[in-house]
Formats: C-alpha cells, sequence, structure tokens
C-alpha cells in the first residue's frame, strides 16, 4: 500500500544519547539502500522497542501491547507507519489502520509508532524528500573497524565483571553491542558507563 514517493524501512539500531540523559537515537535505515538516520526517542519507548526485538516479554502489558490487543479485540491491522513530515528537527508520523475495510489515519509519535510497527510486524515508511534530507549514506563497515571481542562473552559478565573494564573497552563493546542489535546488552553496556563516570 505503499506509494512510489515513500521508502520502505528497516530498524538499524538503538543508540543511547550521550548528549541528551535519557535519551536514545532510533536509527532507521533503507531496505534497498544505504541511507540512514536517526530519530530522539526516549527511554521507556526505546525500551519498549528493544524488548520486542528481542523477545522479551514484561510481567505487565506495556502501553504498545495494549493498544496491540485493541487492534486485534477490533479486528484492525496496521497496514503500515508512514513517517510524513519534518518540522523543527520534530519527525511526525501516521499510522494507516484497516477496520471494516476503511483505511483510517492517525497522527502518532514516531517512537510509538514504531514501538507498535515492531510489535504487529507492520512495515515501516518514509517520504522520499524527508529521506533526501535527512539521509546519510553509509559505506559498508571496513574490516579493520569490526572490533575483535571474541574472547569476552560480554552477554554473561555481571554488572561487577562490566565495572573492572575501562571507559573505552566498555564503549567499544556497546558500539559491537548495537551493530549485533544486542539491546538488552547494549542497556547494561551504557549503565556501567553511567557508573564509572560517576
Amino acid at each position: 500500500m505503499a506509494n512510489v514517493s515513500e521508502i520502505k524501512l528497516k530498524i538499524a539500531g538503538l543508540v543511547y544519547n550521550q548528549t541528551i540523559v535519557g535519551t536514545y537515537g532510533l536509527v532507521l535505515a533503507e531496505e534497498t539502500g544505504n541511507r540512514r538516520f536517526s530519530v530522539m526517542i526516549g527511554e521507556p519507548e526505546a525500551q519498549s522497542i528493544a524488548m520486542k526485538m528481542n523477545s522479551k516479554k514484561p510481567p505487565r502489558p506495556l502501553t504498545h501491547d495494549l493498544f496491540q490487543s485493541v487492534l486485534k479485540i477490533f479486528d484492525a491491522t496496521l497496514e503500515k507507519i508512514l513517517i510524513c513530515n519534518l518540522v523543527n528537527d520534530i519527525f511526525y508520523s501516521e499510522l494507516y489502520i484497516k477496520a471494516d475495510n476503511k483505511i483510517y489515519v492517525i497522527d502518532a509519535r514516531t517512537s510509538d509508532a514504531v514501538a507498535l510497527a515492531v510489535r504487529t510486524n507492520s512495515p515501516i515508511f518514509v517520504k522520499s524528500e524527508i529521506l533526501d534530507v535527512v539521509g546519510t549514506e553509509i559505506d559498508s563497515i571496513p574490516e579493520q573497524e569490526k572490533i575483535a571481542e571474541e574472547n569476552i562473552d560480554a552477554e554473561n559478565m555481571t554488572s561487577e565483571e562490566l565495572n573492572l573494564l575501562s571507559i573505552k573497552d566498555l564503549n567499544e563493546l556497546l558500539d559491537m553491542a548495537v551493530k549485533e542489535e544486542k539491546y538488552e546488552l547494549a542497556v547494561n553496556i551504557r549503565d556501567a558507563i553511567k557508573r564509572k563516570k560517576k
């Protein structure tokens, strides 16, 4: 249901924002190209997206889980989300919900829209003119930049073990965790970096 002026996206990662506390960069990349861009989102939305992508289930439904349940009960489907506008560096998005053979377009924050899209396996699109403005071309990662951390089993490290690493090592592990889309690990490493800086 996308038109020619819309470009399909995939989630490339979540990156902790070092300059604004409690925010993350949601990195979105075009599915069939090499341009990407980042949307600043809050920590609750970042955790909601990361939990679903890592197939973790919270003890009680999060707001986005609740919304998904409401869609199911009313036999409605999220056909797609569209990042449709950019004003003063703020992205605006729309949910395209199909119910009773009609399409309803609902305004939404981009963070909420993406969190819902990952739960419903719905496609994410951006208007091509927006991607033309914000998209940055990324070359494939050179081999020498790939971190040789095979001997460190970061996923099974305790908080105490992470505390023993230097900030430089922690930052390298954080980059690796984000590239490998290990978001829960990235949050643990980020917390260790915070503790180091105090």
